[in-house]
């Protein structure tokens, strides 16, 4: 939820800084730029067998793009920048972050816990076609490249001792640095859907599980 709240943060102000400019920079140029807030659950694929996967894993996201028209055509070009936070929240913990080969232990039925997730945040960077219709009809079709600038594990519950405690660890090591995969979107004037599928997996190859997302949410782009 803190994640959600902060795209819709970044976004507004960015609103507002789009319609300021609106009045010193010509209409034409005011209508290629785009701003947008993802909300966004993630499906996780090829989970370890010994993992059980929480079902709802929100994510969110924020970005801008800008477009370039083919002429008077209805298709544009559009490239941008924004940031995401994708969540994989288990029954499971990396015990050590730094081992050489990244490895999820099951935490034991007795230990009482309340969260246990990895937190990733990307740097965004969305290339993609777009189809606007007169009606407001909108589709988007391309690809999203990521690096990753944050990967961390939270725990929330009680330790083999029987005292509860909320841990943090930081800079998980063998996370792949570079993602990509493709990423559609269609919608309404300012509500869509979108949908993108990562085509790399979390971590390196053969230093941790073949775990990779599947994103479906809503896209809010005001203009």
């Amino acid at each position: 939820m803190k994640r959600i709240i902060l795209s819709l943060v970044i976004l507004f102000p960015l609103i507002a800084f789009s319609q300021e400019k609106s009045k010193v920079i010509s209409q034409s140029t005011v209508k290629r730029v785009s701003v947008g807030a993802d909300i966004f659950q993630d499906f996780w694929l090829n989970k370890p067998d010994n993992m059980d996967g929480r079902a709802i894993n929100l994510g969110a996201g924020a970005y801008f793009t800008y477009s370039i028209p083919f002429g008077s055509s209805p298709v544009s070009f559009a490239l941008g920048a924004g940031v995401s936070w994708h969540n994989l929240y288990s029954d499971t913990r990396i015990l050590n972050i730094k081992a050489d080969t990244i490895v999820f232990t099951p935490i034991a039925d007795t230990i009482d816990y309340k969260k246990s997730k990895v937190g990733v945040t990307y740097l965004d960077f969305p290339i993609e076609f777009r189809l606007k219709t007169k009606n407001n009809i909108r589709a988007s079709i391309g690809i999203k490249l990521s690096y990753v600038i944050d990967a961390k594990t939270k725990y929330k519950g009680d330790k083999l001792t029987g005292y509860q405690v909320i841990q943090k660890e930081k800079q998980i090591s063998n996370i792949d640095k570079f993602q990509f995969g493709p990423q559609v979107r269609i919608g309404y004037t300012w509500f869509h859907i979108v949908c993108y599928y990562s085509v790399t997996q979390l971590f390196e190859k053969g230093k941790g599980p073949d775990v990779s997302p599947i994103s479906l949410g809503i896209t809010f782009m005001p203009f």
